[in-house]
Formats: C-alpha cells, structure tokens, sequence
C-alpha cells in the first residue's frame, strides 16, 4: 500500500483533475473518465470533499475490480483506466489515472462528453460527429456495424440495385460490397445497413421517413400520414409515391387564353429535395426525415446541419459538396438517383423557378429544411388525398383506360416502378385487374419498357417509361389545353 500523497501536494481541482468524496458518485466518475479520455486525460482523485477535506474511501475485497468494471462497461470506446490506492484500506485516497483515447469522442452512458475547464460537457451530436471525423479521417458511413451480418442483408434490393446500375444481378454481394467499398475484413459499414439491410431499425431506430399530408396550413389535423422503415432505397419510393398520392395537378391561371397544366410542386424539386435528405442527413443525429404536405407548400425536414463551412447563403450559388456520408452519396450517385454532387439544391432552386414556386433553404430546430411554397394562383383540376379520384378508379370517369393509361405513365416519370407502388400511388389497396390490362396495353405500345425484359414475369420487375411514351404524355398533356 503506498502511503498518502501529502494533503498540500494534490493538485487542485482543473481541466486534468477532479476529486470525488465517494465510491458512491460512481457515475459522476465515470463521466469525468470519459470526459478527460476526450480531452488531454487527466486523474480522478476518490476520498476528498469538494472542501478540500480528505474523508477516505474504504476499500472492500472487488471493490477496485467492481470501479474498473463499471467504467469499462459504461463507456465507448471501453476505458481501462490506472487505478492506485494510497493509504490504509478504511481510509483510502483512490487515484485513477486515465490516458487520452486516440478516437473521439469517448461516450459515457450513451451520451458523447468533453472535458472543458473543471466541468464537464455533452457534446452535441453533430460536434461529435466532427470531432470523431478528424480523430479517424473516416466518416460515419464508413464505420462498422459489428452486430450486421449477410443474414441482415435483402437480397432483392441487391438484385435490384445491381439491376439498376447495370451489372449482373447474379454478382456475388462481397464484390457488391467492395465495389462500393461498405465492407472490410472486419464487417459491413454502416452504409451497407443503410442501403440494403432488411431493417436498418434495429440498427438506427430513427432512420426513418415520416410522411404527412396536413388540412389547411399548420401541422394540426393530419389527412394522411405514414411511417417508411426499410432501407434507405425503399424509403425513397414510398415519400415519392406518398408525395404522388398526396399532391394534386394543377392549371396556373396566366391569363393568357391556354392555361398550363402541371403538377403541383416539381417533380425533380420534389425528387431532389427526398433523396439529397436521405443521402446527406446526419444519421448520428436525433429525429427522423420528415415530409410534410401543407395547402401552401412542401417541406423536407432533415435531422442535423449543415457542414460547418456551408452555410444557407452559398445553397443558393456554386457550391463544394461536402456531404456527411460520402459512400452512400457514391452508391446513390451510381444508381443516378442523384447527379452531381453539389448540386441539388441548385436543381431544386431551377426546377421551382421554372414552375414559380419559390425554394427556401434554412436550420431550425436542429434540422435542415427544403421549402417548396407556391406562389401563383391555383386551381386544382384533381383534388388532393381526401378525394383522389384515383382512390376509387372504377366509379369514375377517369378510370376509362385512356385516362388510367395517362396517369400511369405520370406516375412512373423518371424512375423505375414495380405493379405494387403504381397501384399505392392510385390509391388502390391491391393491384386490380384492371391496371394489369392497362400495363400490358401500354407494353404493347411501347409507352413502357420492362426493366427485367429477359423475365418478364420476374417478382423484381419494374417498369419505366420509354421515349414513346414521353412523346406519348406531351401529346395528351397538350390536348388538354385545346
């Protein structure tokens, strides 16, 4: 047993020491080991009164054992701190000495800490993304989730990405993996989960996409709303199908003797607006993707900021993209769901401008919001989510096969679409016979293309409109206007 330190030689209480009067403030200690493992270290000193007094500590059989555990256990990465005792064993000065980590932060029960001054801080999430960042030089996609495995992996999203980017879909998932670089020799990233596990959720409980189209315009009574789970890829789908669903065609009244016919909000902005939040939001953070659907306008909200050299002003020109996952950008990228990096939002700001609707960027709340508010006078030539007329599409005019091939073909737009999603977006509880008829009508024309032709009866297929069919909708989108 080494003898007591000198009372005058303990140092005071600083950004490296603190003093504990107890075993009993165990989760305080705890903390403070975290906190000084984030910073430059330092020693906890158990046995002394925040008046300067030494009171002891009384040292039992495991008692040393049990103090190591329960900082090991509560913190992350684990610290194994230096434990000395100096003094007889019921009246003990205990010094823990903990050496700074080389990866930050260090996390105390489940919350990122800092030593700063003589207290000690949680840190935000984002700071400790950035914190951890420059400690790593790797990003949070890039990570490894240790509790993944091939068994968590849906292998028909990996059938149709593979698909999508115009590789074999046969090709094993460890060339997959390396070829988008989510997977070493120790595991799957994090962006891995996120692309193509089965439930990312039970993983990151709050990568979500929540969904709501509201009365009026404030977010009180709701008409539609939903929660999209699944991975990132299918999230999209449903907020674009949802988005679909929930929003109208519209004629702008310019005064001139034909009016436009358009959607209510761009599609591209719209499109950009989703996917650039399930791209780029901080999935470290708090809070889910929100899409919310007012009367007035559209909001994407995404949890976190914006990087720290980016700010709202420079959205709105030329701007570096510094995106927070930068393997999932890449994945997405191959798959064109996005173009280039760096320019969504000046995507968005062109396709609104085009339409007169006015794109707003800004932070609230700890979220990034894309605004999309309209701004011109308009009448609504089909009526939002409480009376679609697609909702009930064989009581209807609209639902002559004429019109449904029309709204199919809107519908499915830039990206590929299988039978389920197009009957979601009707409005329909199943695929009818009816959309099966109209499909295979517009197979025959040419108006769509198969995405799987060699198998045409393939549970993976989709369809996507062809330049026919581009041809085809400009032609009755202007004889709407006669």
């Amino acid at each position: 047993m080494k003898p007591y330190p000198r009372r005058k030689s303990l140092p005071p209480e600083s950004e490296t020491v603190e003093w504990k009067q107890s075993l009993g403030e165990w989760k305080e200690i705890v903390e403070t080991c975290a906190a000084f493992a984030t910073a430059q270290g330092g020693i906890v000193y158990v046995g002394i009164s925040p008046k300067d007094e030494h009171v002891g500590v009384q040292i039992g059989l495991g008692t040393l054992e049990d103090l190591a555990n329960k900082i090991k256990v509560n913190t992350d990465p684990p610290q194994f701190p230096t434990i000395d005792v100096r003094g007889p064993e019921n009246s003990a000065i205990i010094e823990i000495h903990i050496e700074q980590n080389p990866v930050k932060p260090v996390w105390a029960f489940g919350r990122p800490i800092k030593r700063v001054g003589r207290t000690n801080q949680f840190l935000r999430r984002e700071e400790a993304q950035r914190l951890l960042e420059i400690t790593t030089g790797r990003t949070w996609d890039a990570f490894i989730c240790d509790r993944f495995s091939t068994k968590d992996i849906d292998k028909k999203t990996v059938r149709e990405y593979l698909d999508r980017i115009g590789m074999n879909v046969s090709t094993p998932l460890d060339d997959l993996a390396r070829n988008l670089r989510i997977s070493s020799e120790r595991g799957f990233c994090n962006a891995a989960v996120l692309l193509f596990g089965k439930c990312p959720q039970n993983f990151f409980i709050e990568a979500q996409v929540k969904c709501a189209r509201f009365k009026g315009i404030d977010s009180v009574d709701f008409i539609d709303e939903r929660t999209f789970e699944g991975n990132i890829l299918r999230q999209f789908d449903d907020a674009m199908a949802f988005v679909t669903r929930n929003t109208r065609q519209a004629i702008r009244i310019t005064g001139k003797p034909a009016h436009d016919v358009i959607p209510e909000y761009p599609e591209e902005a719209v499109r950009e607006a989703i996917v650039n939040a399930l791209c780029h939001r901080n999935y470290a953070d708090v809070g889910t993707i929100q899409v919310r659907i007012y009367d007035n306008r559209l909001e994407v909200w995404n949890p976190g900021c914006l990087p720290h050299d980016l700010t709202i002003k420079k959205l709105y020109h030329q701007h570096s993209s510094r995106p927070w996952n930068p393997l999932i950008a890449s994945a997405l990228f191959r798959a064109r769901y996005i173009e280039h990096w760096g320019t969504g939002t000046l995507r968005i700001i062109k396709a609104c401008k085009e339409q007169h609707i006015k794109a707003e960027f800004k932070t609230a709340m700890g979220c990034f919001i894309v605004t999309l508010r309209q701004q011109d006078k308009i009448v609504a030539t089909q009526l939002g989510a409480e009376s679609r007329p697609e909702s009930q599409p064989e009581s209807r005019p609209e639902s002559q096969p004429e019109s449904l091939e029309h709204r199919i073909l809107q519908i499915v737009g830039d990206g590929a679409l299988g039978k389920a999603s197009i009957s979601d977006a009707l409005g329909q509880k199943e695929v009818s016979g009816q959309l099966n008829q109209v499909i295979r009508l517009l197979l025959k024309k040419t108006l769509l293309s198969r995405t799987i032709p060699a198998k045409p009866n393939s549970r993976l297929q989709k369809y996507r409109v062809t330049e026919q069919g581009r041809a085809w909708l400009n032609k009755r989108q202007n004889s709407l206007l006669q």
